[in-house]
């Protein structure tokens, strides 16, 4: 009887030896990871792109990129996918131009980056795809093409092509990426184009 009470008592103490053991890795991983997170400075606010802008100025988004924005994933919606670049060449992709426009306004916010570090943007033509500077283009709202986030703000390189794009698709407005302003974009979206502090 006594032999099979001790052996009983060697199997509780052996589970909550088993149960401390866990619990102490348990508690020692999350003090690593926590202490890794606060220590790596380099992880805070947006992250750029893994791989910057070609030396041609063309994309090249990877399928880990995040919009800065609204965290999507940018290879997920390739069509409509834009890059902001800075001077250091750190490039920020975006899922749609409405987020590259709102960061385009406001880097300070968006990309942690002053507007003088701005190098440059790249937008896709909507009629063939092809990548060309954001500030070059027309940008047209009130249409009825939807991008990642809603309503799109269509990218067309050449003014030829409004006259097309009205009859295919509507619109509302007509605009240069240096047009634009807080104002302007709650005009046409009806929202606020930066986060309230």
């Amino acid at each position: 009887m006594q032999f099979k009470k001790d052996t009983n008592q060697g199997k509780i103490f052996k589970r909550k030896f088993i149960k401390r053991v866990i619990l102490l890795f348990g508690i020692f991983g999350f003090s690593i990871l926590h202490f890794s997170v606060l220590a790596d400075d380099s992880k805070a606010g947006p992250q750029p792109g893994l791989k910057p802008l070609d030396e041609s100025g063309a994309m090249q988004i990877s399928s880990q990129d995040r919009c800065p924005v609204c965290a999507m994933q940018v290879s997920k919606h390739k069509k409509f996918a834009c890059a902001v670049q800075l001077m250091n060449g750190n490039t920020f992709y975006f899922c749609g131009s409405g987020c590259m426009i709102r960061s385009w306004m406001h880097p300070e916010i968006f990309l942690g980056a002053t507007e003088e570090k701005l190098k440059r943007s790249v937008v896709q033509d909507y009629f063939t795809g092809e990548q060309v500077p954001g500030r070059s283009v027309y940008w047209v709202a009130g249409s009825d093409v939807i991008g990642p986030m809603g309503p799109a703000l269509v990218p067309l390189k050449n003014e030829q092509d409004l006259d097309v794009f009205k009859k295919r698709h509507g619109a509302k407005a007509v605009f240069r990426l240096s047009e634009m302003t807080d104002e302007k974009w709650q005009q046409l979206t009806g929202k606020k184009s930066a986060p309230k502090n």
